[in-house]
């Protein structure tokens, strides 16, 4: 194969290397560090857009948008679910399939969302989940290795049976160096590009915190009704034992990056009756401001007003229910310093009670919630800049560190080829022997003239490279001869020898010694014999073309 030739293929070998590089940082999945997790589409909720057997490859992101297709964990499922984001809410995520009439009950927050929609194959998943089968990958193992062998087995060409096929030559230690080196050299440069795409700085995180409402309430017992004077909090309330029920609110907020914490809380109860919708508001505690990130709030809500109330509602309006609802709602507000940055936010925890006018007790709508401990997570949006980083498998450089090491990188890659076309230049210009054994060093092989058989037909070649060529076809080494001044270089194939040769002055000159052409006279019967029916060879040079026979 000509010199350009196996250039070529060198360059498109690195080109697929990348390529595979870049390929497997991109679909590296999140459990080895990866940004890629793999789900399988199981169900109809999503129909039309994707059916059960779908893959669906996510990926994690900055924000999330109405319209994007996410994937979170539903702890109360124990699995995955893939649905359509139809909205956001102080930092919740609300979520519905496509092929649903109801909205997801459960509302993840920005960081339970295990990525959004990046890759789409439909099928893929039954393929892999037909392949995960022990019996289904061991055939396809040995399938693919089926193939591969068969691959490597060539059928020999006419007139080289029992040859072996020809084999790869890298060119020895210099054109290792070089092919690494251009490897590096496309690395840093595809890194480079892609660094620069990036802009140095983006938008700092979201501001994130979390605020919790405890509550708690208590009321005067009676000796033998109660197991203590004091009803506690989860014990039904009878207003005929005591009028006054007792709630208290413990409030706090965490946030590592709030500080100078300030705000406002008012506490009422409203009384209402969910089948009519008719509803009151009492005021128990009108607006009190706080400072701090924890507070506490005490109130007494007179149950017997609140019968009071009933009855004259049910007279006047002849409404007659059998229980009524009075939440104890507590509304408050904040502001918060996050960096120099004013933060606000609200929370409205709520405590439901049942009410029958003959006692009182908590209505509990989801059994593996605490009714009396209330949690929202609330996200600020910062306007802060700070530094861009890129995830690269786990880690996270920033990009201005990722510009100065792939422009350093490209600095030494690329005067590493200069000094080394400067060093094959300099060779070239100094002796063609010197830069065949540069090219050539892994295939040449020193012999002496008597071990050859020099009876073979021989050919001349135009070319060291065409001799190259001759040499990987027949899987062989290039052998290489000094005699009388002159570099032989040979190549026996077939009951006949190619050669090629060269002078052992510069750029393929025969220098002007008297000493050397009476030795040349002397000897060229016996080269004659050496190297019966040569045909005319054609030595080159820089100023003229020299053409002798031996």
């Amino acid at each position: 194969m000509k010199q350009s030739h196996r250039w070529a293929s060198i360059f498109w070998n690195i080109i697929l290397f990348m390529g595979l590089v870049v390929i497997g940082i991109a679909f590296a999945p999140a459990q080895i560090g990866g940004q890629a997790s793999y789900v399988m589409v199981n169900g109809i909720s999503m129909e039309p857009n994707y059916h059960t057997g779908d893959l669906v490859i996510v990926r994690k992101a900055q924000t999330y948008q109405v319209g994007d297709v996410v994937t979170y964990r539903d702890a109360e499922m124990g699995g995955y679910v893939i649905h359509r984001i139809i909205g956001i809410e102080q930092g919740q995520v609300i979520l519905k399939g496509d092929n649903n009439s109801w909205i997801d009950a459960n509302q993840p927050t920005h960081d339970e969302i295990v990525g959004k929609e990046w890759f789409y194959a439909p099928k893929a998943g039954s393929a892999m989940q037909w392949l995960r089968k022990p019996i289904n990958l061991s055939l396809t193992v040995v399938l693919l290795g089926g193939v591969l062998m068969s691959s490597m087995i060539t059928k020999p060409k006419k007139g080289q049976k029992g040859k072996n096929s020809p084999s790869v030559n890298l060119g020895g230690m210099f054109e290792g160096t070089l092919y690494l080196l251009g490897l590096l050299f496309l690395g840093f440069l595809g890194l480079s590009i892609f660094a620069f795409t990036k802009p140095l700085t983006r938008a700092a995180d979201n501001i994130t915190y979390q605020q919790y409402g405890d509550y708690s309430y208590s009321a005067a017992g009676t000796p033998g009704v109660y197991d203590t004077e004091m009803v506690r909090s989860g014990e039904p309330v009878f207003p005929k034992l005591t009028c006054f029920l007792n709630i208290e609110l413990s409030y706090y907020i965490l946030g590592g990056q709030l500080h100078d914490i300030s705000g406002s809380h008012q506490m009422y109860a409203r009384v209402m009756d969910q089948q009519s919708g008719w509803q009151r508001t009492i005021p128990i505690i009108p607006q009190t401001a706080f400072t701090g990130n924890v507070n506490f709030a005490t109130a007494a809500l007179d149950l017997c007003q609140v019968i009071s109330l009933l009855d004259l509602v049910e007279k006047e309006t002849g409404l007659r229910a059998s229980a009524y609802t009075i939440e104890i709602v507590t509304n408050i507000a904040f502001t918060a310093n996050a960096s120099g940055q004013v933060i606000t936010g609200a929370f409205d925890p709520t405590l439901a009670f049942n009410f029958d006018k003959v006692h009182l007790y908590l209505a509990s709508k989801n059994a593996e919630r605490d009714p009396m401990h209330i949690t929202e997570q609330g996200v600020a949006d910062s306007s802060k800049i700070k530094a861009n980083t890129l995830p690269i498998l786990g880690w996270e450089p920033m990009v201005g560190f990722i510009r100065v090491f792939a422009l350093l990188g490209l600095g030494i890659s690329l005067s590493g080829l200069v000094i080394m076309g400067l060093f094959v230049f300099n060779t070239a210009s100094q002796s063609e022997e010197a830069l065949i054994r540069l090219r050539y060093g892994s295939m040449l092989v020193d012999v002496y003239e008597r071990s050859l058989d020099v009876t073979l037909p021989m050919i001349d070649v135009t070319s060291i490279d065409d001799l190259a060529k001759m040499a990987e076809r027949q899987n062989t080494m290039i052998m290489h001869m000094t005699l009388n001044f002159l570099h032989y270089y040979l190549v026996q194939s077939n009951g006949t020898t190619y050669r090629y040769v060269i002078s052992a002055g510069k750029k393929g000159i025969v220098e002007n010694d008297p000493d050397r052409d009476e030795l040349l006279q002397t000897s060229a019967d016996t080269e004659e014999d050496k190297f019966p029916a040569a045909k005319p060879v054609r030595l080159k040079t820089q100023r003229r073309e020299i053409a002798r026979e031996y």
